[in-house]
């Protein structure tokens, strides 16, 4: 995951999301080509999400339909 913080610094963050070896190779093969990069989200949001109870299992499933994140792609210009 990428993340652009205020005063302009951009992190890059991983998270282990699968059970096993073979479950994170099998979701790279399926996603992977499609997005390599990852996607944004708002640390706001998610902060609000969990605090309002929503388990951390659902915050880990990666959103394959959304798009490619514009900030790892300035990065890489």
């Amino acid at each position: 995951m990428y993340y652009a913080d205020p005063d302009g610094n951009q992190m890059e963050f991983q998270v282990d999301c699968c059970g096993s070896s073979e479950d994170a190779n099998a979701f790279i093969n399926a996603h992977f080509s499609a997005n390599p990069i990852g996607v944004e989200y708002d640390p706001e949001d998610w902060l609000a999400r969990l605090h309002a109870g929503v388990p951390v299992s659902d915050l880990l499933v990666r959103q394959v339909h959304a798009p490619v994140s514009p900030i790892r792609g300035a990065i890489a210009s």
